[in-house]
């Protein structure tokens, strides 16, 4: 592109000597933002965990206290801004208003939903098959049991991203500057 340019040659010689520092620079840049990506997944997996954590808690809470179905709570679920970031709640629904079964869509949601990490989606598949299947003791036993199944998940989340997120940014910063250096 530079050498496009019409100008003396003491000109282009001009562009290209501030042109190539800077994009050098930018493909640093691009490194490290790399690295800050793959810290910030870190972060909002860890993030989503705990979520998922509370919003168990909040559904047996909910369950025992007020004694709402679980179509009353996915629904209370979908209006609560805390919780937007998972589309489960509302694809469970939209699969009960088509007749699904209870389990089948809250299967098919759990897979569907981008938001849930792995090991969140294998814990809490199981759970469809559980909830209004017994009474409001055993479900709110249920939802509490798999709230603590949870917990270490999101504890053990929390902790590698403690340990890694400074890695991954250092590491992307790093890769840049080979990078630059290789197209040097």
């Amino acid at each position: 592109y530079f050498a496009t340019i019409e100008l003396s040659n003491a000109g282009t010689a001009t562009v290209l000597q501030y042109a190539a520092p800077a994009m050098l620079l930018l493909v640093v840049c691009c490194g490290a933002g790399i690295g800050v990506m793959q810290a910030m997944r870190l972060r909002q997996t860890h993030r989503n965990l705990e979520q998922l954590c509370r919003m168990l808690r909040e559904l047996s809470v909910q369950m025992a206290f007020r004694s709402l179905t679980v179509q009353e709570l996915l629904e209370q679920l979908c209006r609560e801004p805390a919780y937007a970031a998972f589309q489960f709640p509302v694809l469970v629904l939209s699969g009960l208003e088509q007749g699904m079964p209870l389990a089948d869509a809250w299967e098919s949601g759990i897979r569907q939903d981008k938001a849930i990490p792995e090991t969140g989606k294998n814990l809490l598949l199981p759970l469809g098959e559980e909830l209004g299947a017994s009474d409001l003791d055993g479900q709110t036993a249920t939802l509490s049991q798999y709230r603590r199944q949870l917990e270490p998940y999101a504890a053990e989340a929390g902790e590698l991203c403690r340990r890694k997120q400074r890695l991954y940014c250092s590491l992307g910063v790093l890769g840049g500057f080979l990078a630059a250096i290789l197209l040097c």
